[in-house]
């Protein structure tokens, strides 16, 4: 089950120290291409309002903001103070503390709205969906990047990597384990893609749909709001 916010937070700020060397490192350097992969997606369809929810440290607002010359106005929410600091560093300035559920926009403000790796940890999910809809310009797009199981014989050597490998590579480097320990079962307990596309529905996108990336260890999830 997804956690409280505030548990979040506090995870966050615990592991922002060391959040984007282990991110780089543990992932094999692949988080720079699927940041990469989906700017370039967003970079097709020329937006020029930006919103990233869960920015973390604000790589996925970089990756996009360098993709894109179109984009006049961008922000980045997050609930971890010690993360939007580290995305302060970066040079991005439009980034504020808020909650998915509860976004400090007016609606129908953004063309284009992003998370990378933060939906499984949002505590109510739906609830999060439904509010990035409203913020969403009629003919806007969510992209949501998240882990995913993937299938076949790649599935036990990753689940090894996931639960025995990471948080113990974590807690080496000085990162607390109980966070990558959490990455983990977070992981695990995320609902199949079909369930999250589904969830999209709810919210009221409509099309949208999947894409697995990387033999189905991540998935990128779209959705439009209707015009």
């Amino acid at each position: 089950m997804p956690q409280p916010d505030n548990f979040i937070g506090k995870l966050f700020d615990k592991v922002a120290f060391k959040y984007d060397f282990l991110n780089h490192w543990l992932s094999l350097g692949f988080d720079f291409w699927w940041r990469r992969k989906l700017a370039l997606k967003i970079a097709e369809l020329k937006p020029f309002a930006l919103l990233d929810v869960a920015t973390g440290s604000g790589d996925m607002l970089l990756a996009t903001l360098r993709c894109c010359s179109s984009i006049h106005t961008y922000y980045g929410v997050d609930i971890s103070e010690e993360m939007l600091t580290l995305a302060k560093k970066k040079g991005l300035n439009n980034v504020l503390a808020a909650e998915a559920s509860d976004l400090p926009f007016s609606s129908s403000t953004f063309d284009t709205t992003t998370i990378a790796f933060g939906l499984r940890n949002f505590q109510c999910r739906l609830g999060a969906l439904k509010e990035i809809f409203r913020v969403l310009r009629p003919g806007g797009t969510l992209f949501v990047l998240e882990f995913s199981m993937p299938k076949g014989v790649i599935k036990p050597f990753y689940l090894f990597y996931l639960v025995k490998v990471i948080p113990r590579i974590a807690a080496l480097v000085g990162a607390p384990k109980e966070a990558y320990d959490y990455l983990a079962q977070s992981i695990l307990e995320f609902p199949p893609t079909e369930a999250v596309v589904d969830l999209f529905k709810l919210a009221g996108f409509y099309p949208c749909g999947s894409i697995p990336m990387t033999l189905g260890i991540v998935t990128l999830y779209w959705g439009k709001k209707p015009s």
